[in-house]
């Protein structure tokens, strides 16, 4: 059976090549909780604050939302946040995992 460690690195060329190496930099159930939990805040937070036009309540909550992953890759999976590599493809991958999470694809 192949083990994947979160402390490796690759060079992804794709997007379906990244998402293996996020998810296995994301495979502590505590780490996902906190994705969970935090774009649930950024996106309901960002959105609440785009229907009362406020800019910078869409900002902050996106930025709280943002901190609260990061948390749980930093003290949970104890890794460097994967944005820092390629932020597109970790935020897109990060959307990917919380739909597969909520449609009970994927253990939270």
């Amino acid at each position: 059976m192949v083990s994947l460690s979160a402390k490796f690195q690759i060079s992804a060329s794709n997007h379906t090549e990244f998402y293996i190496y996020y998810l296995a930099k994301h495979s502590k159930k505590w780490t996902r909780r906190m994705h969970l939990i935090g774009t649930a805040v950024g996106v309901v937070g960002a959105a609440v604050s785009a229907v009362r036009m406020d800019v910078i309540g869409a900002t902050v909550s996106a930025a709280v939302g943002v901190a609260i992953c990061w948390a749980g890759d930093t003290a949970v999976e104890q890794t460097q946040p994967t944005t820092f590599k390629n932020p597109i493809w970790s935020v897109m991958s990060n959307f990917k995992m919380v739909a597969s999470m909520l449609k009970g694809d994927m253990r939270i």
